[in-house]
């Protein structure tokens, strides 16, 4: 077995990037996907790169030993008492949205003369850490966006060593970092995850966004995870819910997509023409934050895998830094574009290539387009990798291994 490694590697990559630079450091991402670790592992780090305990603050603002702090001015008074030495401070703050006008003292720290810091700040709301910063914060901060594990980290967390059982439990139970120590336990990943569910609902969009009949955003939130792999629109919602007698607005529809996009629960892919060389503004996809909130939703159905694995395939191309899309080409459709700079990468994602029905329907998008860039099917066929007409198949398992 493999020795845990709890460590993160966003977390020296943050140091390197972003430690002691003028920019605002905002780490962003759902609930319980590691940014109160992540802070933790960047104060150990600050510690192992000289700098002293004493120089650093780490406040969560979610802890109710904190409540004092939950305002500008008293946060600020904290901060100006620890700065007594003269010293650069380090601030780490947790879920700083708690902290009303919490953006105007950060803005006051980042143009004080007298307060020398580096700050670190984290949120659960995109909203939040978009418009507030942008307002007083215009070009001073950086985003970095965290996810739950990759399943490499997942391997790793769990002291899981590769094997197709340990793909299965990734693929049902997700990646968030608190699950570890539970995994042979079912009732207490279920436990785990509808806490997850109901914190992220209830905090940080029915409360946050004043919405009255929580019961209908639920209905959609169970309706994307019906449809995780299918192309769909608000209208289409709307016109589901009014079948099933219940009287929704697209407009609705579209507002709770987006309080859903802004706690980071899902996250929506545009599709492109390949040839016509344009974004689309009707029919997208939707992806959830981790694989396990489809699991704690809708339970592990056969039916539902082909959209499990894109869901993965999905996530692991953001922690790559790619921008995604999904390509039409005519009729045909392919499931992720993937851009990194002047990189693009075509894939497909299918469970298994079993029938020559099927090798031909994943092919075929792929052999119509004409450009050279990689184009890539990934299935979970135990085959040896293979190239066909310059389209290679690889193992999802070995694929979300591989180093970007």
């Amino acid at each position: 077995m493999k020795q845990s490694v709890l460590d993160r590697a966003c977390a020296d990559e943050i140091i390197s990037l972003y430690k002691d630079k003028p920019v605002i450091k905002v780490i962003q991402g759902i609930r319980r996907s590691g940014k109160s670790f992540l802070l933790s592992l960047i104060e150990k780090k600050l510690i192992e790169k000289d700098i002293s305990p004493s120089q650093i603050l780490s406040i969560n603002f979610e802890d109710f030993e904190n409540a004092a702090l939950l305002n500008a001015n008293s946060l600020y008074a904290e901060i100006k008492k620890h700065s007594s030495s003269g010293k650069k401070l380090y601030l780490l703050f947790d879920e700083i949205q708690e902290c009303i006008d919490w953006e105007k003292c950060v803005n006051s720290l980042y143009s004080s003369k007298t307060i020398d810091t580096d700050i670190y700040i984290t949120g659960s709301n995109a909203r939040l850490l978009s418009s507030e910063l942008a307002t007083y914060l215009s070009g001073r901060y950086v985003i970095i966006n965290i996810n739950p594990l990759s399943y490499k980290e997942f391997l790793y967390f769990n002291s899981l060593e590769e094997s197709s059982a340990s793909f299965l439990k990734f693929m049902t139970v997700g990646g968030f970092p608190g699950l570890k120590d539970m995994m042979e336990k079912d009732t207490q990943i279920r436990s785990y995850l509808e806490g997850i569910y109901s914190t992220v609902l209830l905090k940080d969009i029915i409360s946050k966004n004043k919405i009255r009949e929580s019961s209908l955003l639920e209905k959609i939130i169970l309706y994307v995870a019906d449809n995780v792999g299918n192309i769909f629109s608000a209208k289409r919602i709307s016109d589901f819910m009014k079948a099933n007698g219940r009287n929704l607005s697209v407009e609705t529809v579209y507002n709770d997509l987006q309080y859903l996009q802004n706690a980071f629960v899902l996250h929506k892919v545009q599709r492109y023409d390949i040839r016509g060389k344009k974004i689309l503004e009707t029919m997208e996809k939707y992806y959830f934050a981790d694989q396990g909130l489809l699991f704690f939703l809708h339970g592990y159905k056969d039916s539902y895998i082909n959209g499990i694995l894109e869901n993965i395939v999905f996530m692991e191309l953001l922690r790559r830094n790619y921008e995604v899309f999904i390509g039409k080409i005519g009729e045909n459709e392919i499931d992720f574009i993937a851009i990194k700079g002047a990189e693009t990468t075509y894939i497909q994602v299918s469970y298994l290539l079993s029938s020559e029905e099927t090798k031909e329907r994943e092919y075929r998008p792929l052999l119509a387009i004409k450009d050279n860039f990689p184009k890539l099917i990934l299935t979970l066929d135990d085959l040896p990798e293979s190239n066909e007409n310059g389209i290679v198949r690889k193992n999802i398992r070995q694929w979300l291994l591989e180093q970007d």
